[in-house]
């Protein structure tokens, strides 16, 4: 199906009504990062059939039925988030509770069901806290090139004041970048269409901020697990949880373009962004002993629906004095009478729902000798499950986005690898390693053209890779109650990350504009503290 039918979606949306819901910004709230217990995340989070640990619940609900006491634990985490963009390096630091959870232990007079087991778990499943600064010098694409192809065929009456309506706030509005463009005077309309202010051949500088002045992204995905777990005649333990999961993400930026003429011209686009929002869903699974040593484990992960909430707005400050030969004679009057040369959307908001992939984890576990144990555990996402959902009104622009996923993305596996060596009854060495796939289709990520709404005044966005987890770690059980868990993660990932997104011809078979996207390099070190409690 050729990407540009898609196009078209982004004018579907006044832009009061829509803000960022596009198949990038899904992915943001759908992938998950490597989470947990010390104890877990030392053996790769490969957990899935072990259970008698917070994290193996949270994986497959069945691992509630392995206590056979009540416990408490907490973890605190320590994060350094590295990002390097094209040479430059930018790091950050931050640190917080990662996990929180109580198993209670039911034992009943029964030997074909000898307990009930109720527990809570609150695990921080993904961190959005980055910062990264990425520069561009004399690049051959411009943000004004992206917006005058893109949006080459919106009405010139819906992006100005003639009509004294606020153009961002019109009921037949246009698109909040072709807005600011035009009214920054970064493009003008010519021949039915729109050109950038810049001359063909211009060279330009771009800077995209992201750093504790300019631009911080923050925020985390947490969930809320109500587990409750039996046992069959100590083979068969199966779960069922209901999860409560939270979302919680924010940006400031600022984009950066210095034009070639050497009078200190160019822009600044400043954004904010925030998205707020809770959803419910439910996990099952089972874990089956054929033997001591061997468990095999089944888990199925329903979607999350989730309702949320977008809060943004967005500004520009533009100095183009040395192009304003190419405009009418009338806007080269308004821009001259202009004094601050700023103009602004306004702060606006926008309520719709949203539904995660479900995915299956497949898990198999030897414990030998009560001294080894080794694990491992496949999981399967259908990330061409995701869906947007919102009012009547938008139902076409959403529809057309669950095109856009369906065809670009694919069902990503992961594979989690772990192993526990006991070297006393009280200490223990662990080692483990995790592999997440990236789910875009081969084309989509060659391609480089994303559709993001057309209300987004955000253009930049990351084409996430593979994700590497290198874990170690160590325990010590002071006494039968009390024990305390260390692990240290070193997570890598290599991303492509896009300034605006590229624009193809109808075929998808010619380059029309390069955004030339920059290589991020991300590596991320924790160190995760356990301390629980057993009675």
């Amino acid at each position: 199906m050729k990407k540009i039918t898609y196009i078209f979606v982004s004018f579907l949306f006044v832009a009061a009504s829509a803000f960022a819901q596009g198949e990038i910004d899904a992915l943001r709230y759908s992938r998950n990062d490597l989470y947990g217990t010390a104890r877990s995340m030392a053996m790769g989070g490969a957990f899935g059939a072990l259970g008698g640990d917070q994290t193996g619940v949270s994986i497959n609900p069945a691992g509630i039925a392995v206590y056979r006491s009540s416990e408490v634990v907490g973890t605190l985490g320590l994060n350094n988030e590295y990002t390097e963009v094209g040479g430059v390096e930018k790091s950050k630091f931050f640190g917080g509770f990662d996990n929180l959870g109580f198993i209670s232990y039911f034992p009943l007079r029964s030997n074909s069901v000898p307990l009930v087991n109720f527990g809570f778990t609150y695990n921080r499943l993904k961190s959005f806290d980055k910062k990264y600064r990425a520069e561009g010098a004399n690049r051959s694409s411009s943000l004004t090139d992206y917006i005058a192809k893109h949006f080459w065929d919106t009405d010139p009456l819906l992006l100005g004041n003639d009509s004294n309506v606020d153009p961002f706030y019109r009921s037949d509005g246009a698109p909040w970048m072709p807005i600011l463009a035009y009214q920054g005077f970064l493009t003008y309309p010519v021949n039915g269409g729109y050109e950038s202010i810049l001359d063909p051949n211009d060279k330009v500088s771009n800077v995209i901020d992201m750093n504790d002045n300019n631009m911080d992204e923050r925020g985390s995905i947490e969930s809320y697990d109500f587990t409750i777990g039996t046992s069959i005649n100590n083979k068969l333990n199966l779960g069922l949880a209901l999860t409560v999961t939270s979302i919680d993400y924010s940006t400031y930026s600022i984009y950066t373009e210095n034009f070639p003429s050497g009078n200190n011209e160019g822009f600044d686009l400043e954004n904010y962004f925030s998205t707020s929002g809770a959803g419910v869903g439910v996990k099952l699974g089972f874990i089956y002993r054929p033997v001591n040593s061997l468990r095999f484990g089944v888990s199925y992960h329903s979607p999350t629906w989730y309702n949320m909430t977008d809060n943004y707005y967005a500004t520009l400050d533009y100095k183009v004095d040395s192009y304003i030969g190419k405009l009418s004679s009338k806007d080269q009057a308004e821009y001259n009478g202009i004094e601050n040369r700023r103009v602004g959307t306004g702060e606006d908001y926008f309520d719709y729902s949203f539904r995660t992939p479900d995915k299956w984890t497949f898990s198999l576990a030897s414990v030998m000798n009560d001294n080894f144990i080794l694990s491992l555990d496949y999981e399967l996402t259908n990330y061409k499950g995701m869906r947007y959902y919102g009012e009547t009104a938008s139902d076409a622009f959403f529809g057309s986005i669950e095109s856009l996923i369906k065809q670009d993305y694919k069902a990503a596996s992961s594979v989690r690898i772990g192993g526990e060596y006991r070297f006393t009854p009280q200490f223990s060495g662990r080692l483990g390693y995790a592999w997440t796939q990236n789910p875009y289709g081969d084309t989509y990520r060659a391609k480089g053209d994303a559709v993001i709404s057309g209300s987004t005044t955000i253009p930049y966005y990351r084409m996430e890779g593979d994700a590497n987890y290198y874990t170690c770690g160590l325990g010590y059980r002071f006494n039968r109650n009390y024990y305390l868990d260390f692990a240290l993660v070193v997570k890598t990932q290599s991303d492509d990350f896009y300034p605006f997104p590229n624009i193809w011809n109808d075929s998808r078979t010619e380059l029309v504009l390069n955004a030339e996207p920059y290589k991020m390099n991300n590596n991320t070190v924790r160190g995760v503290f356990t301390l629980g409690y057993r009675f």
